[in-house]
């Protein structure tokens, strides 16, 4: 009874790895199993420069995103995959490539680093999905409502809360109050839901808002709200709306 080979593990398993040419000279090209809806693999380039090896998708990714329907033409919706390249040790260009720079000894350390961002990044899409928010129409309708609510409240895109060794992103950081925008659909739902969870373990108390779109499937928004109020403060997009309306006036 003969072992698994290597090769075969690594290739069956959805890796690829070869030498190709780019406009600098030869590069490595690595397909990973991690992959998009419809089975894009999430890929990416090495180049040796001297001691140091640069790591580029070469906007692979943003591009694999965009044809999945992400409205990831407004660069503002880029903020939260800016912030998964952060918070692993990479940049996001302003041409969509994620990239960064490294020593050749450090190919170790860095490669592990290449594959939390791959995974972190079908989190994301994955996470946005079930949000049902995939051209972000809803996040900005909130967006806009928060800063006409008050415009002299900071207001941040795509902020991240750390609790405890899980790192929590919100659609904004209104102010102190971390707000997400919810579509009354069970998968938006249930997403909060896990959210709200993690969050009622903070050990530090925590000010959270989630804002129910309620505009066309009222009946809906009201069931679902009573499930994710059970847990953490929510009110319907009409309310606030309202709220805001009769404070101006």
């Amino acid at each position: 009874m003969c072992s698994i080979g290597c090769g075969d593990f690594f290739s069956k398993s959805g890796w690829h790895c070869q030498t190709v040419n780019v406009g600098s000279g030869p590069a490595t090209y690595i397909s990973t199993p991690i992959t998009l809806p419809g089975g894009k693999p999430l890929d990416f380039y090495l180049i040796k420069r001297g001691n140091h090896i640069e790591f580029t998708d070469d906007g692979i990714t943003i591009f694999a995103l965009r044809s999945l329907g992400y409205a990831l033409g407004d660069k503002r919706n880029w903020k939260g995959l800016e912030n998964l390249g952060v918070r692993h040790g990479f940049e996001l260009t302003s041409a969509g490539a994620f990239e960064c720079v490294f020593p050749e000894d450090d190919l170790d350390i860095w490669g592990a680093k290449i594959l939390r961002l791959m995974a972190a990044i079908a989190t994301w899409e994955e996470d946005r999905f079930f949000e049902g928010d995939t051209d972000f129409s809803l996040t900005e309708e909130v967006e806009m409502l928060l800063r006409a609510k008050d415009p002299e409240r900071k207001l941040l895109r795509n902020a991240a809360l750390r609790v405890g060794k899980v790192d929590v992103t919100f659609d904004f950081l209104w102010g102190d109050t971390y707000v997400d925008a919810v579509a009354p659909v069970q998968q938006s739902i249930n997403a909060r839901l896990r959210k709200a969870v993690i969050i009622n373990k903070s050990e530090e108390p925590v000010d959270v808002l989630f804002i129910v779109d309620d505009r066309d499937k009222k009946q809906k928004a009201e069931d679902e709200i009573n499930v994710l109020g059970g847990l953490s403060p929510t009110i319907l997009f009409s309310d606030f709306q309202a709220h805001y309306s009769s404070a101006v006036h």
